[in-house]
């Protein structure tokens, strides 16, 4: 799947691929230099391979990729990114997303966009001309890309599980059925007294009832190396597409058992003492659901 970030300079792009995928602070992505051209970092989700083509906003490379638009083929997803704070380049921006547009019309593919108005926060801008320049960014720019059916979002990277969120839904949303799996997920999840993790096998958090825990970020690396560990034995070992793993301390009653679904979903449940029968039911109900949603993923990965 091929996701292409497009944007002016200054625009957030970088910024939100590194809150988002890469676990980067907000603070710590001040001062990061420019994408020269674009660059594209892969990601693995749901057993699909996401490539995020970030395409670098400086005019010079704008009209580089607009003498020579087929940097954009084979996009799925595409994301036009508009910087809240600079209302004085929205005709700009406008021009250039047109021209991708254009591009996309041309060769007769029409892919999913999801348009973000970028910066919706007020870290050095005042609230009242957010307001206005956001009421403005949304007149400009649904003159190009209602058209296209595109969904608009308003973020920050200020507001960093949000955006994950976001960056989750808009992947889920690729896969027909799935979201609404997704939904009930989160429903049953608040009802089990247990700490309940629902990722991929490559540790991106899909659904969790966790403190401190972010959807749509990757678990911390010591999970992530459990679920990796597991997922090898369940492969070479067990030889198996589904497995589970159950772990338990001699004298504190806590259990950690992990569901592995089709080599794709890794369901994690950590408990203190023992479930009742309607408790136990519950979990039952939620891994009957995760192993349907397993199923749904691999055969959209065989459609596609």
């Amino acid at each position: 799947m091929k996701i292409s970030l497009i944007g002016l300079a200054g625009s957030g792009k970088t910024s939100i691929y590194l809150t988002t995928f890469a676990g980067k602070k907000p603070q710590e992505t001040k001062g990061i230099a420019p994408t020269v051209m674009y660059e594209v970092r892969r990601h693995p989700f749901l057993g699909l391979d996401v490539s995020l083509f970030d395409f670098g906003g400086q005019e010079q490379y704008i009209e580089s990729y607009l003498e020579d638009p087929k940097v954009f083929a084979g996009t799925d997803i595409l994301i036009p990114v508009i910087d809240l704070h600079d209302p004085g380049k929205f005709e700009e921006a406008k021009n250039y997303f047109q021209k991708v547009l254009n591009f996309f019309k041309k060769e007769g593919v029409k892919p999913a966009i999801y348009v973000f108005f970028h910066k919706y926060d007020v870290k050095d801008y005042a609230k009242e001309l957010l307001e206005k320049n956001l009421s403005e960014a949304k007149r400009v720019f649904s003159d190009i890309f209602d058209k296209w059916g595109a969904k608009y979002y308003v973020t920050s990277i200020y507001e960093q599980e949000r955006l994950a969120e976001i960056f989750r839904d808009i992947l889920v949303a690729h896969y027909e059925e799935l979201q609404k799996h997704l939904e009930n997920a989160q429903k049953q999840l608040a009802e089990i007294p247990a700490k309940v993790i629902i990722s991929d096998t490559a540790g991106n958090v899909i659904v969790h009832n966790v403190q401190g825990v972010s959807t749509g970020l990757q678990l911390r690396a010591d999970l992530r190396d459990f679920i990796t560990a597991c997922n090898n034995l369940r492969e070479n070992f067990f030889m198996v597409d589904s497995a589970v793993f159950t772990g338990k301390g001699k004298s504190d009653g806590k259990e950690l058992v992990l569901n592995l679904f089709k080599y794709i979903i890794a369901v994690l449940i950590m408990k203190s003492g023992k479930f009742d029968k309607k408790d136990e039911e519950k979990v039952e109900t939620l891994l009957k659901d995760m192993e349907v949603f397993a199923d749904l993923v691999v055969r959209a990965h065989t459609e596609k």
